[in-house]
């Protein structure tokens, strides 16, 4: 074999090998273009999933203090129909009262 020969095969094999480097770069970049893909979509579900405890949270507090101020509302109105009813019955004695008041004002000058 002579000089030649081995100078095209070196040159041959360097060929392949670069083909070799370019094939494995271009894998190489394809999967890391893949891993971001993956990795941007992980992401996004997880925000996603995220998004969506935190809108059934709001919504359960949301419930829970509508159920609070329907209640509360309601005891007050419970408070307010019960004080209503007792100054009903205590009106003729008020006005008894006030009507001696005024009879002993009237009376003692």
């Amino acid at each position: 074999m002579g000089k030649e020969e081995v100078l095209k095969e070196v040159r041959a094999a360097e060929g392949r090998v670069r083909e070799m480097l370019e094939e494995a770069e271009r894998e190489r970049d394809k999967k890391q273009a893949q891993a971001r893909r993956d990795s941007d979509m992980m992401v996004e579900e997880g925000l996603a999933r995220v998004d969506k405890l935190v809108d059934e949270e709001y919504q359960k507090s949301a419930e829970d203090t509508q159920r609070l101020v329907k209640k509360r509302v309601s005891e007050g109105k419970e408070v307010v129909d019960k004080d209503k009813q007792t100054a009903k019955t205590q009106l003729p004695q008020a006005i008894d009262r006030l009507v001696e008041e005024l009879e002993k004002s009237v009376t003692q000058g």
